[in-house]
C-alpha cells in the first residue's frame, strides 16, 4: 500500500480519530471528547498517514512539544484494519525526520508498542515510558545509591 504522510488534518478526519480515542483505544479513556479536541486542537503538530490512491486515513500521531527541544508523542494509532503494514514506523519515521523537530528529546508512553518505538532509539525506562535522547545530549555517568 502506498502512503502519503503529512500534518494536514481535516475536521472529518478529526471526528473520526476521536470516535477511535474514545471507543478504541486503551490509553486515557477518562477523556471526554471535548478534552480530547482540546487536546488535539493545541497540539504542535499532528501526523496523519492517508492511503495514497484514496485519501483514505489510515492513522495519526499527536505531539506536544515547545518546539525547541523536546517532544511528546501521544495518541498514535493506526486504524486495526491497516496494523502490520508498517504504517506505524512510516508515521514514527516521519515525524523524527521532520526538519521543526530533528534535534529533539522525544519521549511518550505505550503499555504494548515498546518493539516498535525500540527500532527507532528510544529506550524503556519502566512498563510504559520511553524516550529518545537529543542528539545533543551528554552521556551522563552512572549514579549509584547506596
Amino acid at each position: 500500500m502506498s502512503i502519503v504522510i503529512d500534518t494536514q488534518l481535516s475536521e472529518a478526519e478529526l471526528s473520526r480519530i476521536l470516535d477511535f480515542l474514545l471507543e478504541d483505544a486503551y490509553w486515557n479513556r477518562w477523556r471526554s471528547r471535548d478534552q480530547i479536541r482540546f487536546q488535539f486542537d493545541r497540539a504542535w503538530k499532528v501526523y496523519v498517514a492517508r492511503a495514497s490512491d484514496s485519501g483514505q486515513l489510515l492513522g495519526a500521531v499527536r505531539v506536544s512539544s515547545d518546539g525547541v527541544s523536546y517532544g511528546y508523542i501521544a495518541d498514535g494509532f493506526v486504524f486495526p484494519e491497516h496494523r502490520g503494514a508498517g504504517i506505524g514506523s512510516a508515521i514514527l519515521e516521519y515525524l523524527l525526520l521532520d526538519a521543526d523537530a530533528g534535534d529533539f528529546r522525544w519521549m511518550l508512553h505505550t503499555a504494548d508498542a515498546q518493539p516498535l518505538y525500540s527500532r527507532f532509539g528510544f529506550v524503556a525506562y519502566g512498563p510504559t515510558y520511553m524516550e529518545r535522547p537529543s542528539k545533543h545530549a551528554q552521556p551522563t555517568e552512572q549514579i549509584v545509591l547506596a
